[in-house]
């Protein structure tokens, strides 16, 4: 590989992370969202099996957990954006007015 080629790779895999890292926990999120609902209709469906409650226990503990330990990742992910973007100055151009004080 040639050096902009390297570049270009590296860039795709690492550039713009704290996007990444919030779809990431989207991505969690959902997961979990999927596992509760899923234990819970299999639960319905077999509401006379063997596993009364225990799968329901088990997938729904999991569930819950993917979705709260996606909030910390989400909010890491928009850190990192957030000074991406105070890193390069676009934030100055966006609140341009913001620090002027009125006349009194």
């Amino acid at each position: 590989m040639d050096k902009s080629a390297w570049e270009n790779f590296i860039f795709v895999l690492y550039g713009n992370v704290g996007r990444k890292l919030k779809i990431l926990a989207q991505v969690c999120g959902i997961i979990g969202i999927v596992c509760f609902l899923l234990a819970f209709l299999i639960e319905l469906l077999t509401m006379f099996d063997a596993f009364n409650g225990l799968l329901l226990l088990t997938m729904g503990l999991l569930g819950i957990l993917c979705i709260i330990s996606s909030w910390p990742l989400y909010a890491f992910g928009q850190l990192v954006e957030d000074v991406q973007l105070i890193r390069s100055g676009a934030s100055k151009q966006k609140d341009a007015g913001a620090d002027e004080l009125p006349d009194l």
